[in-house]
């Protein structure tokens, strides 16, 4: 049975949303995902989850829901799914809304042991193989109040959905809801506003060793290639020329993550999936650079 037939045979989920792509964001051992739940964009169900309507479920999202892989811990039981409690891979920690969008952030299990297994595969999915894995967020729950409307640009009829029991997040490789972008490891959208240089102080950090010179790279780093336009031409050529936007100030005033993203497209003619990915793989750079000088 495939995921759509799985979704099908559950009638009051909510398939919508987005998760964002990004870097590993950890407190101590902690490990945190972040995801735009739901932009009110229509999904192919004809359906339109209000914004409010998340909003007022927030607090019974965060108090008893989970993350699971494709809705198995839900699911499960109904279509006889063996070990079903064991796709539970995390749970919700926080949850805020910026205009119609809802993005939550939410902390992955770690540990050993079976109960541990699908959420290390998770973050080892998105932290250690480059590029990182793509996985999109359907939004769990139960349908409480739907109205059908006309919409005033298309005049089409549309299904929204005006009062929810929100309980679950399920992270998917095929997500019925298109409108998503992949899966963010550090902050995005209204958690992307607070977390900063601040989070991680991007000039201190190159401070304390980054290399930008040749000399100071490993491996293939070693061999890249200077671009003489302004085009970039690989990735160790963007990240030397990021390195510099960042400590000469061009990348702005203590630049987050969304800056960076938004700087290199910008500025190198990436698209912003690219840019978004390659700023990931630099703020993995730096935070590697800093833990091994803390080593040494």
């Amino acid at each position: 049975m495939d995921d759509a037939q799985l979704l099908a045979s559950v009638p009051e989920f909510l398939s919508l949303g987005a998760m964002l792509k990004a870097t590993p964001s950890t407190e101590g051992a902690r490990r945190f995902v972040y995801f735009e739940a739901s932009n009110e964009g229509l999904d192919q169900q004809g359906e339109i989850v209000a914004a409010k309507a998340l909003a007022d479920s927030a607090d019974y999202f965060l108090r008893y829901g989970n993350v699971d892989i494709d809705h198995y811990t839900l699911i499960g039981p109904k279509l006889g799914i063996p070990d079903y409690p064991l796709y539970e891979i995390g749970r919700p920690v926080d949850v805020r809304q910026d205009g119609g969008r809802t993005f939550v952030k939410a902390e992955i299990y770690s540990g050993s042991g079976p109960a541990a297994e699908r959420a290390n595969q998770f973050w080892s999915s998105l932290t250690e193989i480059t590029p990182p894995a793509r996985w999109y967020p359907s939004v769990g729950g139960k349908v409480l109040a739907k109205a059908i409307e006309i919409d005033p640009k298309t005049k089409l009829r549309k299904a929204l959905i005006k009062k929810v029991r929100w309980y679950n997040i399920g992270v998917s490789k095929t997500p019925v809801n298109q409108h998503v972008a992949a899966c963010a490891t550090v902050p995005v959208g209204a958690f992307a506003k607070c977390w900063t240089a601040a989070g991680l102080d991007i000039a201190k950090a190159l401070e304390a060793g980054y290399g930008t010179d040749s000399t100071a790279l490993e491996g293939g780093a070693a061999l890249r290639k200077q671009s003489l336009d302004g085009v970039v031409h690989s990735y160790f050529d963007f990240r030397n020329r990021l390195a510099a936007a960042v400590r000469s100030g061009a990348a702005g005033k203590n630049p987050g993550v969304q800056q960076l993203v938004e700087y290199s497209a910008k500025r190198f003619g990436l698209s912003p999936d690219e840019a978004a990915e390659w700023v990931e793989r630099f703020m993995r750079d730096l935070k590697s650079g800093l833990n091994k000088r803390s080593e040494r």
